[in-house]
């Protein structure tokens, strides 16, 4: 290596003294734009020869000098029409300046899945957010939070570990937003949530707000993202990248793309690893990232085979404390009633963790001297999981009106995360878990003292179990998703377009909870309503099951069609789609059963003390125990609900810089499978689609100094569902709770956004976001509930069962309803600039469930967090290196230091430090997670 290094440095040496002593150079410049709305392209590459050019900058510009001679330029960037260009280079010019326009590709594998949104055509409010943006400022953040500056936009990073951060559009959670790659949704089949894994993007986003432009019934309420990854493309490049931030955070990444070869062959991998010990205590990780791409271009198919993964783990902090644990004084300033909170001892500082502190480990000997001893940082909450993805895609050019484009991908999850089961508040000191006094115990130091003999000694006579049932509990959740996706697209005449598709999904879900780590124990001695009905086993080790263990099915069937009109200065859409969902589950922690046709039989283990006793059932002379033949899972048929979506809109161009449009739509979504079933295998009652109706318009304007967006947006929802019901105890068994959904929640968002981007002089751009928006419930219901046999929920004296809630008017939770940010972009020297990204946001309240205003609390507000903003720094560099491309960022974030609360939740009763009992509404009783202080992260990227 140090060889070639040598000589490379040698030829670079020669060939920059060559053409010193010649002097035949000139340079070339220029500026790569949308040929149809002047937008500069960023990230375009520009190619002299093979592996040889430069990638335009913010603005869309490039340059490089070449020698005398003549030059073919192959200008090329994602879903645009790859464009060559002649020029010649003599001593006559010692400077060339250029302005190539680039065409939309009417074809492109990536276009066709991810339904991308095209200015002045598509009549739907979105952002594009660049490669190069996303580059320059990520800075070892989560993907979500470089879109912080995108208008009605908030991510927060939550607890603060990998994977854990979370975005809301509008006011709407993740949960009701799409999420896709390369047109793939990633959403979860059974609640929509999404974990940003450790996904490496090398390409760019498009984040459509409201119904967006998607052309399949995706159950999309707020927008949608699209990452969409680039193609194979012209270039053959190897990128290497390695980072650095603080909290000892470390990737290194390796991109590979081969170009596309005159065969129409082409491939691209990448690689990455990362480890940090994290800002907050207790969130290390590691992660890994990998992904491939093979293209074959032939006759008139292009062939992709792709695939990605994250294999990660990482500690978690899923606890909110109140503020008073993490920062007294910042408590006190915001309200906090100090001498309403219990076992108050002090303040942790904001990177507190109620879920880490340290343990030691050992082995005894005989005369119980410890052996082996280890002390290391403890967490009861840690993640692993890994979620390959691969596809096979065909898009088809059947001639030159018709295409046809086909995907079939699969989704294998594997993992879950632990948490600590039967701690006791005995077991906390100084507000940090006492893992240390549990291990003790449990490895048999004063063992007698604390538990008196062991009363298993007859079985178990030199083994001890778990004080107090106490033990690591790893739920996992295991998952097996296929789908297959088809998009016709025909071109009726030139300006009236058709489409169609289908959008096929298969979903496995495998839930159970196990245990994962007993703290020195030996087994654990597990209560009847942890184990398994239809296994003998009494007492439970590492690796064993216990809890519950259930299956989850689903399918879901959509279709779409679409008309499209693209005239000279209009451009127009209608859109129909449909949608069948269909749920089923199995559950093997209830006791089996052997249906009868008259009468079903359950026979079942059941425990006394330390006895296991079988059920022996006779029924016509055969006795049925929970051996018996034909005992089958307890499992619930195919449910199925329909749902739908209609959109249209319009968009006019009155000049080449001016343009507006208008939408609406209304979408009948079907329910998540948290909405169907129960822990009982019991159907939840009243279950109905929620309806959405939603009416958006906007303004655009172009210039070369100034443009600018403006949107106003109407979204009804009604009958909002509560993920998972609501649970409540039954009044004719207060042993049995019931799980109900609670219909007639309804919710109102309006708002408008803008955004704008203003060039005073070619070295200083200032972007700009306002977001406004009035986000309320709009809900005063008496529900009556019923059982799933159709029965009233009755009261003791007979009455109905009934909830009043008043919600009328409350502020919808969890997103700031005000943002305000700027960004504002120096050049101060050539191919160098720095960056500060500000954003604010306010008008933001704590998470809350609508359903608990009832009684007293009818028409209650939940706290309100206190207004933040956050200053980001970053600075870019690119240079030449030997020939190579190189790119330097630093980053810093939240250079300000700024404490801030980023997530709360209205009356959190799990505090530690607060009374149970609270129920204020306020910041004494609200249970925070701050935002992170500053840290910074810088990168060097080499492309060769």
């Amino acid at each position: 290596m140090r060889n070639l290094s040598f000589r490379l440095f040698l030829l670079v040496g020669c060939f920059v003294f060559i053409n010193h002593l010649s002097g035949q150079e000139a340079q070339v410049s220029g500026k790569v734009i949308d040929s149809y709305s002047g937008d500069a392209l960023i990230g375009a590459t520009v190619l002299y020869d093979s592996g040889k050019g430069a990638v335009t900058d913010i603005d869309g510009n490039f340059y490089f000098d070449l020698p005398y001679g003549e030059y073919e330029l192959v200008i090329s960037y994602v879903g645009y029409l790859t464009k060559r260009e002649k020029i010649s280079v003599s001593d006559s010019q010692s400077k060339i300046n250029l302005s190539i326009g680039l065409e939309v590709e009417t074809l492109s594998e990536i276009e066709i899945f991810a339904d991308k949104a095209i200015s002045r055509k598509t009549p739907v409010a979105f952002t594009n957010v660049s490669l190069e943006l996303i580059r320059d400022q990520i800075a070892s953040q989560e993907l979500p939070m470089v879109l912080n500056s995108t208008p009605g936009v908030q991510a927060t990073q939550q607890g603060g570990g990998d994977g854990d951060a979370r975005v809301t559009i509008r006011g709407f959670k993740q949960r009701d937003l799409a999420v896709m790659i390369d047109g793939i949704p990633v959403n979860d089949m059974e609640n929509g949530w999404v974990f940003w894994s450790n996904w490496l993007i090398d390409g760019d986003i498009q984040v459509q707000r409201g119904l967006g432009a998607s052309k399949i019934a995706i159950p999309s309420v707020g927008g949608t993202i699209n990452v969409i990854s680039p193609g194979i493309g012209q270039e053959r490049k190897t990128q290497f990248s390695q980072e650095v931030g603080n909290n000892g955070f470390l990737r290194s990444t390796l991109i590979h793309n081969s170009g596309m070869s005159k065969n129409g062959w082409g491939y691209s991998l990448a690689g990455s690893y990362k480890r940090r010990n994290g800002w907050v205590q207790g969130l290390d990780s590691e992660a890994y990232y990998y992904y491939f791409k093979v293209q074959k271009n032939f006759n008139k198919h292009i062939l992709t085979i792709s695939g990605t993964g994250a294999p990660q783990e990482h500690g978690q902090r899923s606890q909110k404390e109140n503020m008073a644990i993490y920062d007294l004084s910042y408590a006190l300033e915001n309200g906090v009633d100090t001498s309403l909170l219990n076992n108050f001892t002090s303040e942790n500082g904001i990177n507190y963790n109620a879920h880490f502190n340290n343990l030691e480990t050992y082995s005894l000997d005989d005369t119980n001297n410890k052996l082996n001893q280890s002390v290391n940082g403890y967490s009861d909450r840690r993640n692993q999981y890994h979620k390959p993805q691969a596809y096979v895609r065909d898009s088809w050019r059947i001639n030159n009106r018709m295409s046809l484009s086909s995907i079939a991908y699969f989704s294998i999850g594997r993992g879950g995360g632990t948490r600590l089961n039967g701690f006791t508040t005995r077991n906390y000191v100084n507000d940090l878990p006492n893992f240390q006094e549990l291990y003790d115990i449990n490895t048999g130091l004063d063992f007698n003292v604390f538990v008196g003999p062991n009363i298993d000694t007859e079985i178990h006579p030199t083994e001890h179990f778990a004080v107090d049932d106490t033990f690591i509990r790893r739920s996992v959740n295991n998952h097996d998703w296929y789908g297959a996706l088809s998009k016709f697209a025909w071109s009726i005449k030139e300006d009236l377009d058709f489409s169609a598709g289908l959008d096929y999904r298969r979903y496995r879900g495998e839930h159970y909870a196990e245990v994962d780590d007993l703290l020195g124990a030996d087994y654990l001695k597990t209560s009847p309503n942890d184990l398994n009905p239809n296994s003998n086993q009494r007492i439970s080790r590492v690796g064993d099951k216990i809890g519950y263990h259930n299956d989850s099915f689903v399918r879901w069937f959509g279709s779409y069609a679409q008309l499209e009109w693209d005239k000279k200065d209009w451009s127009a859409f209608i859109n129909v789609s449909g949608a069948a969902s269909q749920y089923k589950r199995v559950d093997y922690f209830l006791p089996k059963i052997l249906d009868l046709g008259d009468t079903i039989i359950s026979p079942q283990y059941r425990f006394i003390g330390s006895q296991v006793i079988p059920d022996s059932v006779f029924y016509n002379g055969v006795l049925y125990t929970p051996e018996s033949e034909g005992l089958e899972f307890q499992k619930k048929d195919w449910f199925t609900r329909y749902g739908g979506t209609f959109k249209v809109g319009f968009n006019y161009n009155f000049s080449d810089r001016l343009n507006g449009f208008v939408n609406a739509g209304y979408l009948s979504r079907n329910p998540y499978f948290n909405n169907i079933f129960d822990f009982g295998n019991t159907l939840l009652t009243d279950i109905e689609n929620s309806k959405v109706q939603a009416l958006e318009m906007g303004w655009s304007f172009r210039s070369k100094k100034f443009s600018s967006n403006i949107n106003s947006y109407y979204t009804y929802w009604q009958s909002r569902p509560l993920p998972g019901g609501l649970s409540i105890p039954d009044p004719e068994d207060p042993l049995r709770r019931l799980s109900l959904n609670v219909n007639g929640m309804n919710a109102r968002h309006i708002g408008v956004e803008w955004d704008f981007i203003y060039k005073p002089i070619d070295k200083v751009s200032v972007q700009g976001v306002v977001s406004l928006g009035d986000w309320i419930w709009d809900s005063k219901k008496t529900v009556q509930f019923t059982r799933p046999n159709g029965q009233p929920v009755l009261n003791a004296d007979g009455t109905r069962y009934e909830l009043t809630f008043d919600a009328e008017g409350i502020k919808v939770g969890d997103a700031a309803q005000s943002q305000f940010g700027s960004n504002i972009r120096y050049e101060f020297i050539k191919n160098a600039s720095i960056t500060a990204a500000y954003v604010h946001f306010s008008n933001y309240y704590s998470d809350f469930d609508p359903s608990t205003l009832r009684g007293s609390n009818e028409g209650r507000q939940s706290w309100k967090i206190p207004d933040y903003g956050t200053l980001n720094l970053h600075l870019n560099y690119r240079f030449e290196f030997f020939d190579y491309r190189a790119r330097f960022n630093f980053n810093v974030l939240n250079a300000l230091n700024t404490t801030y609360v980023s997530d709360a939740e209205n009356n959190a009763r799990f505090a530690r430090t607060i009374n149970d009992t609270l129920d204020s509404f306020d910041a004494t009783s609200a249970g925070v997670f701050f935002g992170q202080g500053r840290r910074f992260n810088t990168s060097i990227t080499i492309t060769f």
